[in-house]
């Protein structure tokens, strides 16, 4: 029947017929099948050709038959005789097997449904309706050829799986299974550094070509094979050398995040293009986050650590360095150090007595670990350098009001320069903390309360909370009560309570930071 299957558009009616087997296919579906829109005058006259030809082949075979049932050709063969129905039925088998836990047998029978295949399916043969059960068929085919695969690598076959795999992912470049499955051979094989690279390949791929980032199932690959904790089968030859084990409970230091941040997803999203970019270069990312007093540098921070977090396995570090911080002096940073390292389980009598030997100690617990460590409030570069993790995979957030160029120099950190938010994002901030209702019923209010406040997120913040507590008042006697005058322009974003809050606290510990030949410039402009 093969042979005498005919010219291209008669293997085209005959694919039509064997894909719809069963089911009486009328004439003019067989001509939109065969041409489409273009089908010429005489399309129907030579379907009755082909199909004239097709039974005097299927007239040698007994048990096919291709009669004329209520206005369209059926044909009717044996089911075994459509390769495609063997292949179905001995990919299910396999499945079956794989569920029961016999990887062999499955391996086996994917193979034999494969085997099957002979190139492309439905090659050559001409019309819409072969294109487009091409791609069906073709999609087929790849799923079989993965849980095959996957089968090898569930065997602890890496290194024939990750051969075949790569070539696989090379023609399928945003098949994330694919991905996954080359990530779990290679690291079986102990090329845990190409497994990475795999994952930021095809990572970079999904967000350029698709706008998308990978798969939940994905990154969750991704980070064990990070952390070492990536359960593969007995003879995997793991990457596990000098490396520490995980830790039983890693730390989780950051502090509570805003419910939401208003107008920084920008900056967000640098911060996370910096965290890819270290990984696929396997480099230590440092981010100092800057701007002036008041822009909420702390907040962002704490906002981009939970958003990172789940890239840090092993955990994450958090210390506050009072290097802006009202009445504090500056925190020594072996002090910090002797923090961090009991919370990585270092016991109190086994910490280093100096600075050096306490930061080599640090960065030799952080190695081969992915960790993030948020600093916030730096004073400067000195206070910073034995703080960083120094290994591939480890990311530090800094936030400083100093302008810390140094360590932009010396360690290639990227900076990210705060502003006050935008005329939008301001009103949206004061939306989110005192209703819709409340914000919408009297605009100018809004407006000025933006203006008084410059912007600043700390100071619209500690006017949210004060008209949170008065309800019942409006916002225009509020501006009124709080509003700034000539000798008291801070008074209105005061925080007795929490110093760090404060506006005024917060200018002044800058003020007593500038030199003298600054700050007389400074008092001056202010009259």
């Amino acid at each position: 029947m093969e042979e005498r299957a005919g010219q291209p558009r008669q293997c085209a009616v005959l694919a039509s017929l064997l894909l719809r087997a069963g089911r009486p296919v009328s004439l003019s579906k067989l001509v939109d099948d065969v041409w489409g829109d273009e089908a010429p005058p005489s399309a129907v006259g030579s379907v009755r050709t082909y199909i004239y030809r097709l039974r005097q082949a299927l007239a040698e075979q007994s048990d096919s038959s291709l009669p004329l049932v209520d206005g369209g050709y059926l044909l009717h063969i044996q089911p075994d005789a459509l390769d495609l129905n063997r292949f179905k039925e001995t990919a299910a088998r396999a499945r079956q097997a794989r569920s029961a836990g016999d990887l062999t047998l499955a391996a086996d029978l994917l193979s034999e449904s494969l085997d099957m295949w002979k190139g492309a399916a439905l090659a050559g043969v001409p019309g819409p309706f072969a294109g487009r059960q091409r791609s069906v068929l073709g999609e087929l085919r790849l799923a079989c050829l993965e849980e095959q695969l996957a089968c090898e690598v569930e065997r602890g076959r890496y290194g024939e799986a990750a051969a075949e795999l790569s070539a696989l992912l090379v023609e399928h470049p945003l098949r994330e299974r694919l991905c996954g499955l080359l990530m779990k051979a290679l690291y079986g094989a102990g090329r845990q550094s190409e497994a990475l690279t795999i994952y930021h390949t095809t990572s970079h791929l999904l967000r350029q070509r698709l706008g998308v980032s990978p798969s939940p199932e994905l990154r969750h690959v991704h980070e064990r094979i990070l952390s070492g904790r990536l359960q593969l089968p007995q003879g995997t030859n793991r990457p596990a050398s000098g490396q520490h084990p995980a830790l039983s409970q890693p730390p989780a230091q950051l502090p509570a995040a805003l419910p939401s941040l208003v107008g920084r997803e920008k900056e967000l999203e640098q911060a996370e293009r910096l965290a890819d970019e270290a990984e696929a270069s396997s480099s230590v990312a440092i981010c100092v986050v800057g701007g002036m007093a008041g822009v909420g540098k702390t907040a962002f921070a704490t906002a981009t650590g939970h958003r990172l977090a789940g890239r840090f396995p092993d955990g994450q570090l958090f210390a506050d360095l009072h290097g802006a911080g009202p009445g504090a002096e500056p925190r020594d940073p072996a002090e910090v150090l002797a923090d961090f390292l009991q919370s990585l389980g270092v016991q109190p009598k086994a910490i280093p007595e100096t600075t050096q030997a306490r930061g080599r100690m640090f960065r030799d617990l952080l190695a081969k670990r992915r960790m993030l460590v948020v600093l916030d409030n730096a004073w400067s570069t000195d206070q910073l350098k034995n703080l960083l993790p120094a290994s591939p995979g480890s990311m530090a957030l800094i936030t400083s009001r100093m302008q810390l160029h140094a360590l932009v120099a010396a360690y290639q950190a990227l900076p990210l320069i705060l502003l006050p938010l935008s005329q939008a994002d301001a009103r949206s901030f004061l939306t989110r903390r005192l209703g819709a209702t409340r914000t919408a019923a009297e605009p100018d209010a809004v407006d000025r309360i933006i203006r008084d406040a410059a912007r600043l997120p700390l100071a619209l913040a500690n006017f949210a909370a004060r008209a949170a507590y008065r309800p019942q008042m409006s916002l225009a006697s509020l501006a009124d009560e709080y509003a700034p005058t000539e000798h008291s322009v801070l008074d209105a974003f005061a925080n007795e309570e929490a110093p760090v809050l404060d506006v005024r606290a917060s200018i002044a510990r800058a003020y007593r930071l500038l030199a003298p030949q600054t700050a007389s410039p400074f008092r001056t402009l202010s009259a």
